[in-house]
């Protein structure tokens, strides 16, 4: 969704204004809600931060990559994150590392390649490959930051202000580097705006601090994977892209890898 939200917008204009609606409405969530909001600086300070790293830094980078590196290319790199953590997650989180969990990453990591094999394309620049991974990084240090921090907040509150601080945060590079003109309200840029803020920064994103907050971050991280597969059968139901025989098995695979972390 993020590769069709491009061809109507540049990238930092595309993530910070998703950011900053998503975040102002759960925030206005929480507080109909009763959920009581951060009262000082150093109360927001952790929310802040987590805000530049789980989501300027992240999807910010990654949406910059994206216009250099194809949607295959991306979900590979975008699935080496579970691999990243569960190796630094052993180490500053003392989580066990055990052969099921390591077979489970790897079962799935495979599953991802061999899925977007054929849609990784020649046009993927070393510069963006780069900055990929560099942007998956920031998402891990935020992830270890979540699980040393552990704030104690509502969780609407915790992503609203995380949503809303990379949201201010990206838009200074907008107005000083990108064209506003540039953007185009096609119907299928609304479309993957819309499903970028309800699916992925609300549903997704509420769901992977709820599994933070109840166990491992390596266990969580593992449904990362799931990522592209649901990306390849969502092209297909939006888009009328092709699926293949490959798709299923593959999808399986991952699926397999998964159920193995969980149990490891």
């Amino acid at each position: 969704m993020v590769k069709i939200g491009l061809r109507s917008s540049p990238p930092l204009f595309l993530m910070s204004s998703r950011f900053i609606v998503a975040g102002l409405a759960l925030l206005l969530l929480a507080r109909w809600r009763g959920a009581a909001l951060p009262a000082s600086l150093a109360a927001w300070r952790p929310i802040a931060v987590l805000g530049v790293l789980n989501y300027a830094l992240y999807l910010g980078l990654t949406a910059i990559a994206l216009r250099h590196v194809s949607a295959g290319m991306g979900a590979v790199l975008a699935s080496t994150n579970p691999l990243m953590l569960a190796l630094v997650a052993a180490w500053l989180l003392d989580e066990r590392l055990t052969v099921p969990r390591v077979v489970g990453l790897l079962t799935s990591f495979a599953g991802v390649v061999w899925v977007m094999a054929s849609r990784i394309g020649p046009d993927n620049e070393p510069g963006a490959m780069g900055l990929m991974v560099v942007s998956i990084a920031s998402l891990v240090a935020g992830t270890l930051l979540f699980k040393r921090a552990e704030p104690r907040v509502d969780l609407l509150v915790l992503n609203g202000g995380q949503l809303l601080v990379a949201g201010l945060v990206l838009a200074a590079p907008v107005l000083v580097w990108e064209d506003p003109g540039a953007v185009r309200l096609t119907a299928s840029f609304l479309a993957a705006q819309t499903y970028l803020i309800v699916g992925v920064s609300w549903v997704g994103m509420l769901i992977w601090f709820w599994l933070l907050r109840h166990g491992d971050a390596t266990r969580a991280s593992a449904y990362f994977f799931l990522n592209p597969i649901f990306g390849i059968f969502l092209g297909a139901l939006l888009l009328g892209e092709s699926l293949h025989v490959r798709d299923f098995l593959g999808g399986a695979v991952v699926a397999l890898g998964i159920w193995l972390v969980q149990r490891g």
